[in-house]
């Protein structure tokens, strides 16, 4: 393969910046007209029972504890219905 001389190197070099920062002005105008820095996501994503993205760190921990605790107790009180229900099959 031929090499090119020293010469075209750096008009390579800003041919193919001028390239890359156009990409970059359509990919960013692209966004803004389909929406996509809308900054009320947030509150799209998340119902008012989900406070934990404004707890910290401990907060957090105590209410997973807390979630699990009650999944935990909810999961037996099912088992043990399904349990004493005859003709049904035990879960595994």
């Amino acid at each position: 393969m031929p090499e090119l001389p020293t010469l075209w190197v750096p008009y390579v070099w800003v041919i193919s910046a001028i390239i890359l920062l156009l990409g970059v002005v359509i990919a960013i105008s692209w966004g803004f007209r389909h929406d996509q820095f809308n900054e009320d996501i947030k509150y799209q994503m998340f119902d008012n029972l989900d406070d934990d993205m404004y707890l910290d760190e401990n907060e957090q921990e105590l209410s997973m504890r807390q979630k699990s605790a009650a999944r935990e107790s909810r999961l037996k009180a099912e088992a043990a219905d399904a349990a004493e229900t005859p003709g049904t099959p035990h879960p595994s």
